[in-house]
């Protein structure tokens, strides 16, 4: 359950990038700067807060899709004791044959082997190892083609409610996940085999016609601006190099090593009318490149930048991105008497600047939608001016092929969990707040632990935002983050030290952990920095971090929440939300203020307690808006609905 991993030798982080809409700028000159900077100042006013977004996986809090099974785990393999030959109770669970599944290009399975045969199992599993404030209750799992699904640990099928191709089952995450197996598929061999399953809450089953996303999961990006999915991307440690490899909007499941479709997440865009930033595979040729490019370019709403960044953190040699661009650095530069990690930021620069150039001349009609970004290491900003300039490449510098901003990543508070710091944090939490009031201290003002950075730990993170704001200036391009926030996680053997996991886990729980977020927020601001994107939106606490604003889905509230809330809207989040639905009756599309309800495909959202919701129907060229009925009634295309509570609103329209 890592989602987050730190390399021990550059542990401090620099993880950001999110960049301003500016126009694309060959060459600038010092006259023109000011112009420059006016406009990235008036871009950033316009979208202050982003977040990235947590990997899609089965045991992930966040939920975000109104389908489950799209974060079901990879299909295993099993098979049944004294029945199959060669299954024990040592393998029944998993006979680590999934490389001999029979599977469609989708990832459904169209056959399963017979007792008689080679392999050892005879049925297809998949499971969730959901979080334990997953909801209990029913849910529907639908599915075409014939055959027979079971259900184990915490679910089970209920027999009188289900029918064929539709099975209720109870889950609840107490008596352990989610299991789902097929145990037999296709009986008549006719190739009518068990394909499109779905999971749904029973009551929900109307939104998998109308929404890929839950409702509760697009409310609580209510405050963000921006949707980083490096994460949803599976970037780190990519092996996707060819678009027709590439993950699709068909498969079975989005939780595999290819990551969320592309469709998928401009969809995400689509809906809630947030700029999306990409990382692209850092194997990934101009093949695949220009085509992420013209799909981008065609179904992207025309309202909408997109923020392009080559991979992640190729500075950082915790992942394997670093060293193959370093390789290719050293291919390219073979009699170079640089060091190997000077070629790899030059390659990482000349690289950005040629996907840049692919992406400017897909969206040629507009290529100020497109936001080029390129990252380095807050903790050394040689890294940005580096690869900016990237004197090895013979078309540099590098900034000069439309880069419009530099990422950084600059949190608080990583060296609290060094080993070096091991012993003297430990010993804090034997202190009758657990340490709290130590490590509070020592994020700021500092002078707490023995060796800390001079005026603590937001003091540490503001010399990397001036060092770096410095290099964006001199290259005339704005400074955002990629990554950022607090940074209490153990390394190394300290990640095991129970008592400084319960630690950080509590400061970030801690209404004293909101006031800093203020702090650091505004001392961002007032340092010149432009769209901060925070890391990340919701994911469990563990010894690996407690890196989301909220820990579960459904979750309104936490002080990191509320502060990025308030620097984004410059208002106070709410405890409760209510959801809005649409009925649209006729040829046209609703859509919404704050944006959720995109009718035609998302006509239920669940939002977190505005004052009012703004609903505007759009009659098609065939077609015109007659009237409203339910919680608006008039014939006026533009309905305000006061949210006090649930409400819900029909939209006619009628033919010409």
């Amino acid at each position: 359950m890592i989602t987050h991993i730190h390399d021990t030798r550059m542990s401090s982080p620099s993880r950001g990038r999110f960049a301003l809409l500016v126009a694309m700028v060959t060459v600038l000159s010092s006259c023109c700067i000011d112009l420059v900077t006016e406009s990235m100042a008036q871009s950033l006013d316009q979208r202050r807060l982003g977040t990235n977004l947590t990997s899609v996986t089965d045991y992930s809090p966040q939920l975000p899709f109104v389908d489950l099974f799209k974060i079901s785990r990879e299909w295993f393999t099993q098979c049944a004791p004294g029945q199959d030959p060669g299954c024990s109770n040592n393998n029944s669970w998993d006979t680590g044959e999934a490389r001999s599944l029979d599977l469609d290009a989708s990832g459904w399975v169209r056959s399963l082997p017979s007792r008689a045969s080679a392999p050892i199992f005879t049925m297809a599993a998949t499971y969730w190892d959901v979080p334990a404030q997953f909801p209990t209750g029913r849910y529907v799992v639908r599915y075409d083609g014939q055959g027979t699904i079971e259900y184990g640990l915490g679910a089970s099928k209920d027999t009188t409610r289900s029918t064929a191709g539709r099975d209720v089952i109870s889950i609840d995450p107490a008596r352990g996940g989610i299991l789902l197996r097929i145990i037999s598929t296709d009986p008549q061999n006719n190739g009518n085999y068990i394909r499109d399953i779905t999971v749904v809450r029973e009551g929900d089953e109307q939104l998998l016609t109308t929404t890929t996303f839950s409702p509760t999961f697009l409310s609580q990006l209510h405050p963000y601006q921006a949707l980083r999915f490096m994460d949803w991307m599976r970037t780190n440690n990519s092996s996707n190099a060819s678009w027709n490899a590439r993950a699709a909007s068909t498969d079975a499941r989005y939780s595999t090593d290819k990551g969320v479709p592309a469709e998928v997440m401009i969809g995400l865009a689509n809906t809630t009318g947030k700029a999306l930033w990409f990382t692209l595979p850092h194997q990934a040729d101009d093949t695949y490149i220009h085509s992420f490019a013209v799909l981008t370019r065609t179904t992207l709403r025309s309202d909408l930048p997109v923020y392009v960044e080559y991979s992640n953190e190729v500075w950082n040699d915790a992942f394997s991105q670093g060293s193959w661009v370093q390789a290719r650095g050293e291919a390219a530069w073979p009699s170079g008497t640089e060091s190997g990690f000077t070629k790899r930021i030059n390659y990482y620069g000349r690289r950005a600047a040629e996907i840049c150039d692919l992406w400017k001349a897909a969206f040629s009609d507009d290529p100020s939608r497109v936001v080029c970004v390129v990252a380095s290491q807050a903790a050394n900003s040689w890294t940005a001016s580096e690869a900016l300039s990237c004197p090895l490449w013979n078309q540099r510098p590098c900034v000069t092929h439309g880069i419009s901003a530099l990422a950084i990543a600059p949190y608080f508070g990583d060296y609290l969990g060094q080993e070096d710091a091991r012993t003297e944090v430990r010993s804090w939490t034997s202190q009758s707040d657990g340490g709290l009031s130590n490590l509070f201290a020592e994020l700021h003002p500092g002078s707490r632990l023995s060796g800390g950075p001079s005026g603590g730990a937001l003091s540490q993170s503001f010399v990397w935002i001036e060092e770096n704001k410095g290099v964006a200036d001199a290259n005339g391009i704005a400074l955002v983050t990629y990554e950022g926030g607090q940074h209490l996680v153990g390394i190394g053997s300290a990640a095991d030290e129970e008592s400084v996991t319960t630690l950080f886990t509590n400061a970030n729980r801690d209404s004293r952990m909101g006031d800093l977020y203020n702090a650091y927020l505004s001392g961002w601001n007032s340092r010149g920095g432009g769209l901060f994107m925070h890391f990340t939106d919701i994911t469990d606490y563990s010894k690996y971090g407690s890196w989301g604003a909220l820990e579960k889905i459904g979750q309104t509230s936490s002080p990191k929440y509320n502060a990025l809330w308030r620097y984004s809207t410059g208002t106070e989040p709410s405890s409760s939300s209510y959801t809005i639905s649409v009925r649209r009756v006729g040829a046209g599309r609703v859509t919404s203020k704050p944006a959720g309800i995109s009718c035609g495909k998302t006509c239920s959202v669940s939002i977190a307690d505005p004052t009012s919701v703004t609903l505007m129907a759009r009659a098609t060229s065939r077609s015109r808006f007659h009237s409203w009925s339910g919680s608006c009634r008039h014939s006026r295309p533009r309905c305000v609905v006061r949210m006090s509570k649930a409400r819900t609103a029909r939209a006619r329209f009628v033919r010409r």
